[in-house]
């Protein structure tokens, strides 16, 4: 007994997803009452299986209407889910077999493409055979003379590099055995110029210390004829006081003779000791001046060995720098034609680069013509394979056709099938959504309760 209420219409665009929103529980009740079967098999009826609401309703005694409508609405409602899953089924088939029609039909569009594109461009190229004999046949010969001119430069450019390497190493020996003489007389009035600095730093050294030395001399000097003027001076003092106690003493009217004598004795040492210290003032003052004398003679002749080493550094050190300037200028000139004969040389290796570049191209140019014009040979000659690619092609197109009215025929029964079964998959749906309310609302009450 079928459900006979109205549902309410779906769009058709909906029906694609009708698989998705089936419960889980309905695809496991798939599975017991639906066994896989291979593609297109019907399903027998089980006839071995009696519902279990079927048993129970005859067990009931006949007396109880309640329990025979009980048994009655569970044997409609297990009658509607199998009808659901079915129609389910149903449109899954469906549409697995249109895909598969539909994959199948692309592979063989794609093969069917690859070999058209083959056929045209054989056709094109059989169509333009002569014009491309003569364009390839005439580009091999431009770029095989391109190819030789450009080998032939590259030999000539070769062969100048070759003989500039041996014009540049010629000429920087040259250089050096021209340039040897001046650069060791350079080095040698370097080191003239550097002994004679070093003799007048020796020179000025030993001017300052004789310098000195007249300094110390001039200072002894003073205080050595200090010193005995000062001894002169005291030998007067001592002399005039003995003078002094004489005079008293013969002036006095009682004197003491002895002590006269003594006194007498006295002065005369006294005269003797001043005589002495004056004599000593006139050679300490001979002996200091002499001595003076000397080391200012010292320091002069010192001066004029610093004046002239002052004047061999000075002649020393232009001449070193006249040729060091004079090496500097011969070694810029020599630089300078190594320089242009150097930039020569690049000038010819980078000729030598771009002269076998050009020939790679021709080269390359040759092989891609000898390609075409192969491949275009190849075509002409072989007609037979062109009319089988023809004929491959034409097989091919029914194939494609034929494909394409059973894809079409496939996805005209989809749609049938999805039509046909949208009540019953929708009312599976919707039992399944009120099954699974009627449980959240028990398991609410069960927990109110609680």
């Amino acid at each position: 007994m079928q459900d006979t209420t109205e549902m309410p219409v779906i769009p058709d665009e909906m029906a694609d997803e009708d698989i998705a929103l089936m419960p889980d529980a309905y695809e496991g009740a798939y599975e017991l009452d639906h066994p896989s079967t291979d593609e297109g098999a019907v399903d027998a009826p089980m006839a071995d299986e009696e519902p279990a609401a079927s048993q129970e309703a005859a067990a009931a005694p006949a007396g109880s209407p309640i329990l025979t409508r009980a048994g009655q609405a569970a044997l409609d409602a297990q009658q509607s889910i199998r009808e659901g899953i079915t129609a389910f089924r149903d449109v899954r088939d469906a549409s697995r077999r249109h895909a598969r029609a539909r994959e199948e039909l692309s592979s063989l569009q794609s093969q069917l493409d690859a070999h058209v594109e083959e056929l045209e461009y054989r056709l094109d190229i059989e169509q333009r055979y002569p014009q491309i004999l003569a364009e390839q046949t005439a580009e091999v010969c431009e770029a095989t003379q391109l190819a030789e001119q450009a080998a032939q430069h590259a030999s000539e450019l070769e062969a100048e590099r070759v003989d500039l390497e041996a014009q540049l190493a010629a000429m920087k020996s040259a250089h050096e055995e021209q340039l040897r003489p001046y650069r060791n007389l350079a080095e040698s009035t370097k080191g003239r110029a550097d002994d004679t600095a070093r003799s007048l730093a020796e020179a000025r050294r030993a001017a300052k210390a004789a310098e000195g030395a007249v300094s110390e001399a001039a200072k002894r000097r003073d205080q050595r004829i200090t010193s005995a003027h000062r001894a002169v001076d005291n030998a007067q003092e001592r002399l005039r006081r003995v003078q002094a106690q004489l005079q008293d003493l013969q002036v006095a009217e009682q004197s003491d003779q002895e002590t006269i004598e003594r006194l007498q004795r006295e002065q005369a040492t006294e005269a003797a000791h001043l005589e002495a210290a004056r004599n000593e003032v006139t050679a300490v003052t001979e002996e200091m001046r002499q001595a003076v004398e000397n080391t200012q003679q010292r320091l002069f002749d010192l001066r004029q060995v610093q004046s002239q080493a002052e004047r061999d550094a000075e002649t020393a050190r232009r001449e070193a720098q006249d040729r060091r300037t004079e090496y500097d200028n011969m070694l810029k000139q020599a630089q300078e034609q190594e320089r242009a004969l150097s930039e020569q040389l690049k000038q010819r290796v980078a000729g030598i680069e771009l002269a076998r570049r050009e020939e790679a191209d021709a080269r390359n140019r040759v092989a891609h013509a000898q390609e075409l014009l192969d491949e275009a040979e190849a075509i002409h000659a072989t007609p037979q394979q062109t009319i089988a690619l023809r004929d491959l092609v034409a097989r091919e197109q029914t194939d494609c056709d034929v494909q394409q009215d059973a894809v079409d025929e496939l996805a005209a029964n989809e749609r049938d099938v999805r039509k046909g079964t949208l009540r019953l998959r929708l009312m599976l749906i919707f039992g399944a959504v009120g099954i699974v309310l009627l449980l959240v609302a028990i398991v609410l009450l069960v927990i109110s309760r609680h």
